[in-house]
């Protein structure tokens, strides 16, 4: 009984030898298999970051711009309801004016915090003059005349703006958003 155990112990021991000076040539052979595989899976990783790190600017400009953004829909919700009222569109779009203002300001001034790639950042920044525009125009729109604002040419802005946005977007292979609905 000990041989035979001494002998199954020996066996299992030059298996196992075995085993990896086999795994030691199968690496050498395959190193340049090997590293092809890692870079397209660190080309698969930095993609997927730059994904992660697209939508989390996104995030954070929806939770910046989404304040003043619904403000504005509130004043267009007002003017389109079916049986409008005067004061409250009035009082509407003085606060809607008031948040386009401090939007623009936002917008002249924001910066991506994102880890996106440099050309990425500068582009998504890039496309916030449009932004800036967009809410410029609704700004001067109502300061116009707040009970019939002609906001055309502010949507034309946003339009151009989701346009940029959404291009970048498709570059990233992801969809591109509707920051209307996003921000509203």
């Amino acid at each position: 009984m000990k041989k035979w155990l001494l002998a199954l112990g020996l066996t299992s021991v030059l298996v196992v030898a075995g085993c990896n000076g086999d795994s030691s040539e199968e690496n050498t052979n395959g190193d340049t298999d090997n590293n092809t595989e890692e870079t397209d899976e660190s080309k698969d990783n930095n993609g997927q970051n730059v994904k992660k790190e697209l939508l989390n600017a996104q995030m954070e400009l929806k939770d910046t711009f989404k304040e003043y953004q619904s403000k504005i829909a509130g004043y267009q919700a007002e003017v389109s309801a079916e049986e409008p009222d005067a004061e409250a569109i009035k009082s509407a779009g003085e606060e809607a004016q008031s948040a386009a203002k401090e939007a623009a300001e936002t917008a002249k001034d924001y910066t991506v915090e994102t880890e996106l790639p440099e050309e990425m950042k500068t582009q998504f920044e890039d496309s916030l003059t449009s932004l800036q525009s967009y809410y410029e125009e609704v700004a001067s729109a109502l300061e116009e005349n707040a009970e019939e604002a002609d906001l055309s040419k502010a949507e034309e802005k946003f339009k151009e703006f989701n346009d940029q946005l959404g291009q970048l977007y498709e570059d990233a292979g992801l969809l591109a958003p509707d920051m209307m609905k996003e921000l509203s």
